[in-house]
């Protein structure tokens, strides 16, 4: 089978040269083109808006370029509807505006800086779309990286797509793992003055992994006896999602894959458009590790999911940085690579609105 699907990766391989070989995308006369400025900006609901800058590198620089590309003299421009709020700058090239924004608004930024001319954008926050979080279970699946079955904790989560625009999405999953202990007590001995003097039955379940499912058998099994739950210290990551059984997320088929093309989303921002669900209720299929967390949070696990509703600008930007990441054979030079769009204009980066909506956390039972 693997020989099968390598001699498939070679027909494709050459397929593919054969479209391309004659065609040359590199400009040479935008080796020594000036350096731009550089702006990520993503406006939301948040109190607080962060803004990059920095610069570009021309290609005849790029082996002596100097590591930091921070602007540290930008002057910004940030306006609200039309009214202008303060910036303030946190370190070189990292820059913030207080104040909340709401569904809606209409956000504006000019950045200059010396050496460079201005660039501007805009972006709109988009409205909230609610999700609810319907259960958690263990589950098997095919995964065809590691070529072998998986056991995954399945999260699975609900919302209702607008009919009538055309939206765009990112999901994640947030795990907070906590460090703990139970202990529980049971027959107990009275003294001549009825007061309890010592159990004859003790448990101490440790922080162990699953040791909260274990206490819930416990105390399903012994409900007369007394039981503390003692939380120590709670720690909280974003596990990468397996998406073989979310049609939304894996939307490759098996020769797409024997073509060198992967499915895997960048910093774990798992995005997709409404394409094939406009309009209706969908609900989500997420499969996380089953040892998801960290090594000494193992008392409890809970999960919660975080639905981002995304401006178009934004969506497309990080696809085109996915497909970058994806393109195997673009990487090795057998293809061209997507450009990334930008809607800076007169420099380069992305300015894209977003809004989150998150579920109610929901505790796993079962080990």
């Amino acid at each position: 089978m693997k020989q099968n699907q390598y001699i498939t990766y070679l027909v494709a391989m050459f397929i593919m040269l054969s479209f391309y070989a004659c065609k040359d995308e590199f400009d040479m006369t935008k080796i020594n083109e000036p350096q731009k400025l550089s702006v990520s900006c993503y406006p939301s609901t948040a109190d607080t808006t962060w803004i990059w800058v920095s610069r570009t590198i021309p290609i005849s620089q790029y082996s002596n370029a100097e590591q930091d590309m921070s602007i540290s003299n930008a002057h910004i421009i940030y306006k609200v509807n039309g009214q202008q709020r303060e910036v303030s700058k946190a370190s070189s090239g990292l820059y913030y505006v207080c104040g909340t924004q709401n569904v809606g608004d209409k956000i504006t930024i000019d950045v200059t800086a010396d050496g460079f001319g201005t660039v501007k954008s805009k972006a709109t926050v988009p409205n909230a779309i609610p999700i609810n979080i319907d259960g958690l279970k263990k589950t098997t699946t095919y995964n065809h990286s590691s070529g072998a079955f998986v056991t995954y904790d399945q999260v699975t989560a609900t919302f209702s797509d607008p009919q009538a625009t055309t939206d765009y999405y990112a999901v994640r999953v947030r795990v907070i793992n906590y460090k703990g202990n139970v202990y529980g007590y049971d027959n107990p001995v009275y003294n001549d003055n009825g007061e309890i003097e010592y159990y004859q039955t003790q448990w101490s379940l440790g922080n162990s992994r699953g040791t909260y499912a274990n206490y819930l058998r416990y105390k399903e099994m012994y409900p007369e006896a007394e039981w503390h739950v003692e939380i120590r210290d709670s720690i909280y990551s974003y596990p990468a999602i397996n998406t073989e059984d979310e049609p939304l997320l894996n939307p490759l088929s098996e020769l797409e894959e024997n073509f060198g093309f992967n499915n895997n989303f960048i910093k774990q921002f798992y995005i997709f458009s409404d394409a094939t669900i406009n309009g209706q209720t969908y609900t989500l299929h997420l499969n996380i590790p089953t040892n998801a967390g960290v090594s000494g949070y193992e008392f409890m696990t809970r999960y919660q999911v975080q639905l981002y509703h995304i401006s178009p600008e934004l969506y497309h930007y990080v696809k085109a940085l996915n497909d970058v990441e994806n393109n195997e054979l673009a990487q090795g030079g057998f293809s061209i690579l997507t450009p990334t769009p930008s809607n800076i204009l007169n420099g380069v980066g992305i300015m894209g609105g977003y809004n989150t909506t998150e579920t109610t956390w929901m505790t796993k039972l079962y080990e």
